[in-house]
């Protein structure tokens, strides 16, 4: 038995759309007896009711939140010292950002920028009151007007963070350092007795770099950053050219 991880956003799918021939494929090797486990920095609520029907389990938060069957696998929650630092940065930015919790969207920082996060995750909290009540966060997203704006907060942040960003969206998913998709692909791996060189991990952006190198065979999509597509052990095609599918047949796995 072999897993299979899949980042979404440019990997699995293009906004909410899989192409029909990762579903196909993916479908397929699961019922080969391979498990499937979206790793993406979005939070389980989203992926769960966004893409549940692709996967046997989910590792949310770049890496930090992993569930299979409603169990918990995964708890590395970011300390509320760094959810303080990182605040003070992104308002010192004047940017808007917005913490996950397990379930729930807690926004902070600019106002200006809470209807674009709302225009991609409903409605949402409001960080201060979260803060108080000891809510525990796993990842956290910013919201900018300008790529300068994004750069800027990558820089403010180096050492501490990395951010991803959703394409042209002016948005980005941010990783704490200290906890990412490479452990959790590590971590569950072993956790669910799979041998190392039985994990599969498919991605294309800067924060699945720890995620295709922990895995026994990383693969970069075609469309995939310069700097992924350097540690991958595999190539294939891009997301609108079938590059799930390519990939799974590759490795005879559907």
């Amino acid at each position: 038995m072999a897993i299979i991880f899949f980042d979404i956003d440019g990997t699995l799918a293009t906004g909410t759309v899989v192409p029909p021939s990762a579903a196909d494929a993916i479908a397929r090797t699961r019922a080969a007896g391979n498990l499937v486990f979206i790793c993406t920095g979005r939070p389980r609520a989203y992926a769960e009711s966004t893409f549940g029907t692709y996967a046997d389990g989910f590792v949310c938060c770049n890496g930090r939140l992993a569930v299979r069957g409603g169990e918990r696998i995964i708890d590395q929650a970011v300390t509320h010292d760094q959810v303080a630092t990182i605040r003070a940065v992104l308002d010192r930015l004047n940017v808007g950002y917005a913490f996950f919790s397990e379930e729930n969207l807690y926004y902070g920082g600019n106002p200006a920028y809470r209807q674009v996060c709302e225009e991609v995750h409903g409605a949402v909290e409001t960080l201060a009151g979260a803060t108080s009540a000891n809510v525990g966060f796993y990842s956290f997203d910013v919201f900018f007007a300008e790529v300068s704006e994004r750069t800027a907060i990558a820089t403010a942040l180096e050492g501490l963070c990395l951010v991803n960003p959703h394409g042209p969206h002016p948005s980005a998913d941010v990783t704490v350092l200290g906890y990412g998709k490479g452990d959790a692909v590590r971590d569950v791996t072993r956790t669910l007795g799979i041998k190392p060189d039985e994990s599969y991990a498919f991605g294309d952006g800067i924060n699945d770099i720890s995620m295709v190198q922990a895995a026994g065979h990383g693969i970069a999509m075609g469309n995939a950053v310069p700097e992924l597509k350097a540690v991958a052990d595999y190539l294939t095609t891009s997301i609108d050219e079938d590059g799930v599918a390519n990939g799974l047949a590759h490795f005879g796995l559907a």
